[in-house]
């Protein structure tokens, strides 16, 4: 389906179409749902957290006032929700989606050994991943997987850029340095 900009839909809504929210929460859905379920690892709970999100983010639209980007704000609401919902259960969060996937390839151009070597790397990234702290987790999630820029992170996590910058350069090491230690206890278990 082809959305029109979230401006259209949030002048819409404001003036009470509620088709247009839909409409906004049908284009955005997934990408909420997603960093969701990466903070809270519960796939139940993660759409929990991003239904709570767009009801917040109704009630809150009209104080929307576009000096960011409205994925954004919306990230922030949805970043919020899940850091309530994890201090509530004393608990952090990890990434569990497959990172190295890439869905705009063709499955028909790739041959049964590319895929399982993906579906490899995928399954050593995740498990790299869930060992991170949940700073630099979120941190390399909203970056790299979700393009948003070190900006937007740092309104999304309330982080200083500066800080932001830490975090995504420390997380790359961890993540390097965890994959080291998970391909070598793999490969000493195959000996």
């Amino acid at each position: 389906m082809q959305f029109l900009e979230d401006d259209h839909y949030i002048t819409l809504t404001r003036e009470g179409d509620m088709q247009a929210f839909g409409q906004l929460v049908q284009k955005h859905q997934r990408l909420v749902y997603t960093l969701a379920v990466r903070m809270l690892k519960n796939p139940e709970e993660a759409q929990e957290a991003a239904q709570d999100t767009f009801v917040k983010v109704y009630q809150s639209l009209s104080g929307f006032e576009g000096k960011s980007k409205f994925t954004t704000w919306m990230y922030r609401v949805v970043y919020n929700e899940c850091l309530a919902r994890m201090r509530k259960t004393k608990r952090n969060f990890t990434l569990i989606e497959d990172i190295l996937e890439n869905e705009h390839d063709p499955p028909d151009f790739l041959d049964g050994l590319e895929l399982l070597q993906r579906a490899e790397r995928a399954a050593l990234v995740k498990k790299g991943i869930e060992m991170l702290n949940p700073a630099e987790a979120a941190a390399l999630t909203l970056y790299y997987l979700d393009d948003q820029s070190i900006k937007e992170i740092s309104t999304i996590t309330g982080n200083s850029e500066s800080n932001v910058k830490v975090q995504l350069y420390r997380g790359r090491k961890h993540l390097e340095q965890n994959l080291k230690k998970i391909t070598n206890k793999e490969l000493i278990g195959l000996l």
